[in-house]
């Protein structure tokens, strides 16, 4: 397994000259619930702190004012019982470029209706050949609750292996939440992570983030790095939602670095170099946040780093 880290950070380019924001992308970023929207704030500030030209909310109505006081950068998207879920995910998904989706969305009826929606939509747009979608080369990364609602659901599963046939699918789980999504117990999966990671990209085509203080990253095409150097400042609340957002911006950033290249090559060369490209945006965003962890702990102290502090600390990590 890979732990040389330096492959995958001098990867990272120099801003473009040239670049205006839709040059690095629009993320879409589904997540938070009523009177819980922390998660999405966490997920929308690290995807700008680490390269992202526009985020986008969406998140229950209820909880407009807050996020467009801790993040007026971002564009916000209500829904409520009342939305129209279809109409509203197809909206969101045609606008999207990177997709994350789960952070604190909870698990209640509201959630699992805009995850189906969501998914479904994902699903219509990969089933549209070569169309504007395809050649914007997005990536969709699910964590959190929402893989709750995917281990609840194997219909939902059954449409993100459907995705992940036409376009990198990362998922971002910790221990427990790896217990649910598999066969293994919790006790099988503590004793050998890569085996449960390994196990998961196979099964379902993805590129799996192993998460803990070695994260691990694997995908169903034999790429394995393991990240050796713990963070002990990241053990705190709002961190792997940090991390969420970490991996879609250097996606987004790479992505807008390799673009003109992935186009001149053939179909199946684009859809290997895609695939790679994703699983060195999830290794990288591994690195630049536990590296980001450990310069925030410099400031606040191992003991008192918050996860916002750790997103602060994206952009000057990238940079270094």
């Amino acid at each position: 397994m890979d732990t040389d880290k330096t492959t995958y950070l001098r990867q990272i380019p120099a801003r473009r000259s040239d670049s205006n924001k839709g040059t690095y992308g629009k993320i879409l970023v589904a997540a938070g619930s009523e009177g819980m929207c922390g998660a999405a704030f966490l997920a929308g500030l690290a995807a700008y702190r680490s390269g992202a030209g526009l985020v986008r909310i969406l998140t229950p109505a209820s909880n407009r004012l807050i996020v467009q006081s801790l993040l007026p950068e971002a564009i916000f998207t209500g829904y409520d019982s009342d939305s129209n879920f279809r109409v509203l995910s197809e909206a969101n998904v045609s606008w999207a470029d990177i997709l994350v989706l789960g952070p604190g969305l909870g698990t209640e009826a509201l959630s699992v209706t805009l995850v189906r929606e969501l998914l479904q939509a994902i699903a219509a747009q990969c089933d549209a050949s070569r169309s504007k979608w395809d050649r914007k080369f997005p990536l969709l990364l699910i964590d959190a609750d929402g893989l709750n609602i995917l281990s609840a659901r194997p219909e939902l599963m059954q449409l993100v292996d459907q995705i992940a046939l036409q376009i990198p699918v990362v998922v971002t789980p910790h221990p427990m939440e790896m217990a649910r999504l598999s066969a293994a117990s919790l006790q099988e999966i503590l004793q050998c992570p890569a085996h449960a990671a390994e196990a998961l990209a196979a099964a379902h085509g993805t590129i799996t983030v192993m998460k803990g203080s070695e994260t691990i990253v694997l995908d169903a095409d034999g790429h394995a790095f393991q990240n050796l150097e713990a963070s002990p400042a990241l053990s705190k609340g709002g961190s792997g939602d940090v991390l969420s957002g970490a991996i879609a911006g250097v996606y987004a950033v790479l992505r807008a670095d390799r673009i003109n290249a992935l186009n001149e090559v053939s179909a199946e060369e684009q859809r290997t170099r895609w695939r790679r490209m994703a699983f060195d945006a999830a290794v990288t965003g591994v690195l630049l946040h536990a590296e980001a962890g450990r310069q925030a702990a410099n400031i606040h102290g191992t003991h008192g780093v918050l996860a916002r502090e750790t997103a602060d600390m994206l952009g000057i990590v990238m940079h270094a």
